[in-house]
């Protein structure tokens, strides 16, 4: 086309004034420009989609078929049409050509969608090109081609009570299966996002233009590419600032991340939670008077500045989680609250017994006890002051609540996933200051422990972290082996597999119920979608991760 123009005369263009013009409307999807020259008068020129420039030319009937067949052609190889037509000084226009155009996606585009896919997130195509256009772009792309014309959407029955045949898909069903639509308007666009999030979808939505704007503002999550008009980058929540789309694969990366970080701090902090509450509850059972000479106390106790170190050291030392070596998940995640509480419960409880074992060890210790055999373990010559064994148990608190950090990270045996240096450097520095304190200082009644005795603390801390890790893997073996987390279910849902029919209310409310189930708007993991160079078509992409608002 450009060669065409290049063989115009400047001199002859400089004749042809433009008085007037009308931008595209992609509801009658052409644009009008009105024109004047000294000898051939006042006229209009339109160019837009072939068949509604035809519908404007008197000589339709005679040219159509071919024009037509033309059209078809181009676009099973990709090219896009648009017909043109020129008026006469009456108004009556007749056509005069077609313009042909291959708009190719980016060089990234295919990557991206692939690796998208990878991840578990579904990527439709919305455009408003022909059907065979769209056909051929997502082959080209690695897509499904199972593009369906807007008209066939329109068509298609509301419900399933609607089916006019057995077999026939309903509008929801066709709008799942598909890989796209094609020949679509402004508010086509918006009633695909919106029955997709009716099905309980999580939908993100790419688009550059106006006729883009009203699905961004309906998507969860909106994203307008660079160069978008202002009209998308306000109804957006995400604006892209430089050309391609693979950063909203990094961002879902990322996103998966934070998300497992979020979710392993929380079994942690559970776990920790569980431990100290539960510990210090029975702890107050046991009577220091009955066993120790040396204190009158009638309930166990640390000082008020032992737990506060405890806990400030420790929170301090997991606050490097957010550094923490995870691997990105494949599938879209949820949070699982189930699972979560009950491995929390399992490493919370597992390190609350082991506490309490160890009270009861250094209780048999005192001067008053009849001693259990164990206490000689623990202390060279088998007997500690009441001072001492709170320091004894102080130590204790500490190594176990935080390495208990270990176990909640992975799924698997703790080994298995290197943490990150921070994660671990702070780790070394907390649990070494905390030995040093039990051995060399005296405060609020604790008195120091000797060197040996810290040691067999340690030892005997890590022996029942291997415990605890071994149950940890026990647990998650028993979720999934008697199905107590339905990820199936969870899955079925990401994979456009709906399990049950439902009316718009009730859809809603069922919308409603799985947003708050997985965490709130989406694991916004970023529900990803991928655009064309051009701004010919656009893809809605579905992530229904599900997860903290922190995961973006």
């Amino acid at each position: 086309m450009n060669k065409a123009f290049e063989k115009i005369s400047k001199s002859d263009m400089a004749k042809y004034e433009q008085v007037d013009f009308v931008p595209f409307d992609p509801a009658i999807k052409r644009t009008e420009a009105t024109i004047v020259h000294p000898k051939e008068g006042k006229f209009k020129v339109t160019k837009g989609a072939a068949p509604q420039i035809l519908e404007l030319c008197e000589d339709r009937a005679r040219v159509e078929q071919k024009v037509m067949n033309n059209v078809n052609n181009l676009a099973d190889r990709g090219y896009r049409a648009l017909g043109v037509a020129v008026s006469n000084e009456k108004g009556v226009f007749k056509f005069a050509g077609v313009l042909s155009l291959f708009d190719p996606p980016r060089v990234d585009t295919k990557a991206t969608i692939e690796r998208a896919q990878k991840m578990g997130v579904q990527v439709k195509m919305i455009t408003g090109d022909h059907t065979a256009i769209a056909i051929e772009t997502a082959r080209r792309l690695g897509m499904g081609t199972t593009i369906h014309s807007v008209n066939a959407m329109r068509e298609a029955p509301e419900t399933e009570e609607a089916y006019p045949s057995e077999g026939q898909n309903n509008k929801e069903d066709m709008i799942l299966a598909a890989d796209g639509f094609a020949e679509v308007l402004p508010e086509d666009k918006y009633k695909i996002v919106e029955v997709l999030q009716m099905c309980g979808q999580i939908v993100g939505m790419t688009g550059d233009g106006v006729n883009d704007a009203p699905a961004l503002k309906k998507a969860e999550i909106g994203i307008a590419v660079q160069g978008a008009t202002d009209a998308a980058r306000a109804a957006a929540d995400i604006v892209l600032t430089e050309p391609g789309l693979s950063v909203i694969i990094d961002a879902m990366i990322m996103s998966r991340k934070i998300f497992q970080r979020v979710r392993n701090y929380c079994i942690y902090r559970i776990a920790g939670t569980i431990q100290l509450i539960f510990f210090f509850f029975v702890a107050i059972f046991f009577r220091p008077e009955n066993s120790f000479s040396d204190t009158s106390e009638k309930n166990f106790r640390l000082p008020v500045l032992a737990v506060v170190l405890v806990t400030l050291v420790n929170d301090a030392c997991v606050l490097t989680i957010s550094r923490d070596n995870v691997v990105p998940a494949k599938d879209p995640q949820a949070w699982h609250l189930k699972e979560v509480f009950i491995i929390s419960a399992v490493l919370g409880f597992v390190a609350m017994l082991e506490s309490v074992l160890l009270l009861l060890i250094g209780f048999s210790a005192g001067d008053k006890a009849s001693g259990s055999g164990l206490n000689h373990v623990f202390f060279k010559n088998g007997s500690a002051s009441y001072g001492n064994v709170q320091s004894f148990m102080f130590l204790n608190l500490c190594l176990s609540d935080f390495i208990t950090v270990f176990a909640a990270r992975t799924r698997d045996w703790f080994f298995t996933r290197r943490p990150a240096a921070a994660l671990l450097g702070a780790g070394c520095v907390a649990t070494l200051a905390m030995t040093f304190i039990s051995t060399c200082a005296s405060f609020g009644g604790m008195k120091r422990i000797t060197a040996y005795t810290a040691f067999m603390v340690w030892v005997y801390v890590l022996i029942w972290f291997l415990i605890q890790d071994t149950l940890k893997i026990g647990a998650y073996w028993a979720i999934d082996h008697f199905k107590i987390v339905d990820r199936e279910a969870y899955l079925n849902l990401v994979e456009r597999k709906p399990k049950l029919r439902m009316d718009a209310p009730a859809a809603r409310k069922f919308s409603q119920n799985l947003r708050k189930s997985i965490g709130g708007r989406g694991d916004l993991d970023f529900a990803s979608s991928f655009s064309r160079r051009g701004s010919s078509a656009r893809y809605a992409s579905i992530d229904a991760k599900g997860s903290n608002p922190m995961s973006i």
